[in-house]
């Protein structure tokens, strides 16, 4: 029979304190005032909560809520202890979509700088930008605006035992100087910034394992007209194609490309490298209102397409 790892205190009473935090925010609303909670309307600050469950003889920790205050505060805080990290497996974050046009940045700062580790650590999931949230969801580092910065990289040296990862956003280089043996699923959420992923990841050498690569191409394709965007903004197919004969590429059993702005004879050529790979491409672009169409101030055709099943997407 196998032993599940001890759950600490710590770690035990942080939903309850959490709940507790809620029903502050919710007092404070009301004047103190006490509510009908089947009557009251539901705030997003009443859903801020953390899961637990168990996992793989460890514990999965699910955290639900803003990227800022006293609830991910408090969170951040039992994660750093070396008692709570030991018996985790897996981790998730994710959030309301609170807000509008704006983003959603994932500072683990006083995480990253403690000197906590992650022992038993398999799965890291930091929900990616969906195609109808206002707000795009980033790892940053608080020492730049809307940069990652390495911190992604500074997670990852933390799990030397990682399996799979999700991040919202792509890393930096750094990331691929880090020995992550186990690694064998990598998803990688859309950004304006691809900090030249696929260019770097086709040289990596520290990703034995990696079997299954998820990937999102830049939001700028959607965002901005193709004369106004930054040179190198957008993946270019030479770097997709240096992936597929690369080491890395050669060990690739699944490879899903989302939102490419690549033509069909590119994605066949992309195909014929590798003619046993899975290779899936998926259209699931950010949403636009239909309001600001007509002022034509970014690419929107996209969302208005034509039955797939008649011409010309026929031959």
């Amino acid at each position: 029979m196998t032993t599940l790892a001890p759950l600490p205190d710590a770690l035990r009473l942080l939903p309850q304190r959490l709940h507790d935090l809620a029903l502050a925010a919710a007092a404070e609303r009301n004047d103190g005032a006490p509510e009908d909670p089947l009557t009251v309307p539901l705030y997003e600050s009443d859903f801020t909560r953390l899961s637990l469950a168990p996992m793989r003889q460890g514990w999965h920790v699910e955290y639900f809520g803003e990227t800022w205050g006293d609830a991910f505060d408090e969170t951040l805080a039992c994660l750093s202890r070396q008692d709570v990290a030991d018996c985790l497996t897996s981790l998730s974050f994710s959030g309301p979509d609170s807000g509008a046009n704006g983003s959603r940045e994932w500072m683990f700062t006083p995480l990253l700088e403690s000197a906590v580790m992650f022992p038993r650590l398999r799965s890291l999931f930091i929900k990616p930008t969906q195609p109808e949230d206002h707000n795009q969801s980033l790892v940053c580092t608080s020492d730049g605006i809307l940069e990652e910065g390495g911190d992604i990289a500074r997670w990852v040296r933390k799990t030397p035992h990682l399996s799979e990862l999700t991040v919202p956003n792509p890393p930096n280089a750094d990331f691929f100087a880090v020995p992550l043996p186990q690694l064998t699923s990598l998803c990688v959420g859309a950004h304006f910034d691809t900090q030249n992923f696929i260019r770097n990841l086709a040289t990596a050498t520290q990703l034995p394992g990696l079997t299954l690569l998820d990937f999102s191409e830049s939001t700028e394709q959607q965002m901005v007209w193709p004369a106004d965007r930054a040179p190198g903004g957008i993946t270019a197919f030479e770097d997709y194609e240096a992936l597929l004969h690369s080491p890395v590429g050669a060990q690739l059993r699944v490879l899903r490309l989302r939102n490419t702005c690549l033509d069909l004879a590119q994605l066949q050529q992309l195909q014929g490298v590798r003619q046993g790979l899975q290779f899936m491409v998926i259209q699931s672009t950010i949403g636009g209102y239909v309001s600001h169409f007509a002022q034509d101030v970014f690419p929107w055709r996209h969302l208005v397409p034509a039955d797939p099943g008649l011409a010309p997407y026929r031959k």
